[in-house]
């Protein structure tokens, strides 16, 4: 059955993976953005409509006769969170809930949060869906607060899914090389020296972007009952890995000499994350596996110019655009 999907953050790094995807599986797609990375990164097509608006300043009509909404629209990372902190509540919080509401008060079927892993902040033991939340960052923090407000809307009417991803890496038509692994691959290709920030010791569980696309996907079209009112941590447990671990690989994939360096206080943190309710809700695996990484990106790497790099680091990004934080102006929501 083919559906009316509104994605947020469209044009951002896993909304330009999902959107073609979505379109290809004979769906139309509204997809909102500032397209501060560009209009350009998604495909011209007939079921697709564009448009171009803050998420802070959705109008109500915007949700009117669509069947399910995926809610990507973020400040995307810790330094960003950090840097622009009151347009990250904003923009990750108070615009997400507001959204919410306007979609189920618009008869929404279906909602689908991107959240992050990051929400558990620092454990030494093993975490899954029921374990505390420990958020050290205002990222983390607004995706708590996100959480919270929006899954109660969740009823018969308005089925509510939030998506806790593991640490993302992979190759996006919305390229990012501020993701640890991408990163590292970088560094290793450009410099033959990756940067170990943190003691390296920390944990991530490792997703790669078209996992993450996937099982958006996945929930907003297959419609698993068990999944309306859930969080779900999306990963695989066999990839969770240590900062060290991801650097070792790395550098043993390079076909040429790369070097490792530590620098910066210890990382605070780290989770090991379970995914057995992805699996029990979802019927649903990511295929994906960090230590194949490397190939892809070099790949990626080696048929982009130098002159593109400042567009793959999001906080490099908005600082050369002049992005102003101010309520109601230009930030890009994206993820």
């Amino acid at each position: 059955m083919s559906l009316r999907i509104l994605v947020t953050g469209a044009g951002g790094y896993i909304g330009t993976t999902l959107v073609p995807r979505l379109l290809a599986d004979g769906h139309q797609v509204v997809a909102l953005d500032t397209f501060w990375f560009g209009r350009e990164l998604l495909p011209e097509h007939a079921a697709l409509t564009c448009l171009e608006i803050d998420t802070r300043k959705v109008p109500p009509t915007v949700f009117e006769g669509v069947d399910a909404m995926i809610d990507l629209a973020a400040l995307s990372n810790d330094p960003c969170g950090e840097t622009f902190g009151a347009a990250t509540w904003e923009i990750n919080h108070l615009a997400r809930a507001r959204n919410a509401a306007h979609a189920k008060a618009a008869g929404v079927r279906r909602y689908v949060l991107a959240s992050s892993c990051s929400v558990y902040g620092f454990h030494d033991e093993w975490l899954d869906e029921s374990s505390p939340v420990q958020p050290l960052t205002t990222y983390a923090r607004a995706n708590v607060a996100a959480e919270q407000d929006i899954l109660p809307l969740s009823d018969a009417d308005f089925a509510v899914t939030a998506l806790r991803l593991g640490t993302l890496y992979g190759v996006s038509p919305r390229m990012r090389l501020d993701l640890v692994v991408n990163s590292m691959c970088y560094n290793a290709w450009r410099h033959g020296e990756i940067m170990i920030h943190g003691g390296g010791t920390q944990v991530r569980p490792l997703l790669h972007v078209a996992d993450a696309a996937a099982a958006f996907a996945h929930v907003v079209t297959a419609a698993p009952p068990g999944c309306a009112g859930a969080t779900i941590n999306i990963g695989r447990e066999d990839q969770n890995a240590t900062i060290n671990a991801l650097a070792e690989q790395i550098r043993a994939s390079a076909k040429h000499p790369v070097s490792t360096r530590h620098s910066g206080p210890q990382d605070m943190r780290s989770y090991r994350v379970r995914f057995n309710l992805m699996a029990e809700l979802m019927n649903w695996q990511p295929q994906h596996c960090w230590q194949q990484a490397w190939t892809e990106i070099a790949t990626f790497l080696q048929h982009h110019a130098s002159s593109d790099v400042l567009r793959y680091h999001t906080l490099d990004w908005y600082r050369a655009q002049g992005v102003v934080t101010t309520t109601g102006m230009a930030v890009a929501p994206e993820a």
